[in-house]
């Protein structure tokens, strides 16, 4: 697959992110023949965007690049453009240099705050879409255009398959009422539109695979990806590299810390988590997959590689990115497997020893959350106060329960996916292939796996060395002795009250 790459130039939307800095480094790394990596990249504040790829090259996920091909960051290019604006706001000059240089376009870029207002939603999610396809469209040796989206899209179903299920409304009347409501008006209609979806996100992916749709309908040669719960990295560029809080991930971080006590979670379901490598290897394998396609029909006889494709191609590749029906961990699996790792990788900081308890029933998650959260930070952040200090633990549990809430509709449901285009694209590959680009998840040692993920989470989330682990596994075994010498006092004390209470009971019977 690497000489499928060699000498074609690929266009990437969203590099900046998670995804993007993983799919970059696999691109360099792994199709070293690669001619160019064009990024678009808006400027932030005074922060140019030569400034931004620098920073972004900076990141620690190009470290195997800089240690054994570094000539190779040479091959990302900026580009200065911003997808919520016409044309992408990219310059005359490089659209010129795109049209003729660029032949794969992965747009990747979205919004994917769940509590984004749909207008805003739409605007990144839909409408940036359709004009990344248009700017595509104009590009005279494009092949494959590969657009990410997510496996959540369709939550409202339940066997979903790989395909683009139609919404009630369109895409157009969708960026059309984005244009001429204001947020207010707008956000009114959403409950109607989302359906039983939770979120503007959701909603809106779906609206950009219909969109996608209808661009594969006039020939534009598209696959879609859907990666479910996007985690840390199986293999590459190196074992259990991360640098969000979203997910598990988020979760490994509070519950290492011990302030995550209890969560609203059905241990049973299935956590559909996906390495970001695997999601990165398919995106690579799907545009190589869908290019191959349209040039076989194209030399058959039946197409072009121009924009009229083949009646048997005119739908997108869709391909459900997704472990759970073929290697699944459960949500009660990841946490008696990050268990123990959290207590040989503990964080230097740490408010308690790690326990986090899954609960499913919602009255007795909220008795919990009350005596496990917010009783210690009434206690804490009062003691602070007094002692004329800012509160501590107030802010950190309205990030946390904000964060767990927004997990909720998953950690209480679970969906079943068809992966036969996934599961096709592995037997696709050449022996070599299905090792440098990994899609097949029965690859995944979720154990080892999980012992990888909690070391990454303290590494490069945390940015704590691996130096600090005997310091900081001293202080959690004195920290549990302390727990225990005062959970026996609690029970004195509270032993002793009782015992005068039934004294007290006896006295007043006589």
């Amino acid at each position: 697959m690497g000489d499928f790459y060699a000498g074609r130039s690929i266009f990437v939307t969203g590099a900046s992110g998670f995804l993007g800095k993983v799919l970059i480094e696999k691109l360099l790394h792994d199709c070293p023949k690669i001619k160019n990596i064009y990024i678009l990249l808006r400027t932030k504040g005074s922060s140019l965007a030569k400034l931004r790829l620098n920073q972004l090259l900076d990141s620690q996920v190009f470290d195997r690049i800089k240690r054994i091909q570094p000539r190779q960051l040479d091959k990302v290019k900026v580009i200065k453009g911003d997808t919520t604006f016409d044309d992408l706001a990219i310059s005359a000059s490089d659209i010129e240099i795109l049209k003729k240089d660029v032949s794969v376009v992965i747009h990747s870029a979205a919004t994917i705050r769940f509590d984004e207002p749909l207008k805003r939603a739409t605007r990144i999610n839909v409408t940036a879409t359709k004009r990344v396809l248009d700017l595509a469209q104009q590009f005279s040796n494009l092949v494959a255009f590969i657009h990410v989206s997510t496996a959540y899209c369709n939550e409202t179903k339940v066997d979903i398959r790989e395909s683009v299920y139609p919404e009630s409304l369109g895409p157009e009347k969708l960026m059309s009422l984005a244009d001429d409501l204001d947020d207010e008006m707008l956000a009114s209609l959403a409950p109607h539109l989302f359906g039983d979806r939770p979120s503007s996100y959701h909603y809106t992916k779906a609206m950009a695979e219909n969109l996608v749709k209808a661009y594969s309908e006039k020939g534009v040669p598209i696959g879609i990806v859907r990666p479910s719960i996007i985690t840390a990295s199986l293999n590459d560029p190196m074992p259990g590299w991360i640098d969000n809080y979203n997910g598990p991930s988020g979760y490994l971080v509070t519950a290492g810390a011990g302030i995550l006590r209890v969560m609203l979670v059905d241990g049973e379901k299935i956590c559909d988590a996906i390495p970001v490598d695997i999601v990165a290897n398919t995106i690579i394998t799907c545009a190589w997959h869908v290019a191959n396609m349209y040039q076989s029909k194209s030399l058959s006889g039946e197409g072009d590689l121009g924009l009229v494709a083949p009646q048997a191609l005119r739908e997108p590749y869709v391909v459900n990115c997704t472990s759970g029906q073929i290697n699944p961990i459960t949500w009660e699996h990841i946490r008696s497997l990050s268990q123990p790792w959290l207590v040989k990788y503990p964080p230097t900081q740490i408010f308690r020893y790690p326990g986090p308890l899954f609960i499913s029933n919602k009255l007795a998650h909220k008795i919990l959350v009350l005596i496990e959260h917010d009783l210690p930070t009434f206690v804490i952040d009062l003691l602070c106060k007094s002692l004329g200090r800012s509160p501590i633990l107030g802010p950190i549990y309205q990030k946390v329960h904000r964060s767990t809430e927004a997990l909720e509709y998953f950690t209480k449901n679970e969906w079943i996916y068809r992966t036969d285009n996934f599961e096709a694209l592995n037997r696709q590959l050449s022996i070599e292939d299905q090792r440098r680009f990994v899609v097949d998840v029965r690859k995944i040692d979720w154990p080892k796996y999980m012992e990888n993920y909690v070391l990454g989470v303290r590494h490069y989330l945390l940015r704590e060395e691996p130096r600090s682990i005997d310091s900081a596994r001293a202080r959690l075994e004195l920290l549990y002795y302390l727990t225990q010498a005062a959970k026996v006092t609690a029970a004195g004390v509270s032993g002793a009250v009782l015992y005068k209470l039934i004294s007290w009971r006896k006295s007043w019977n006589k």
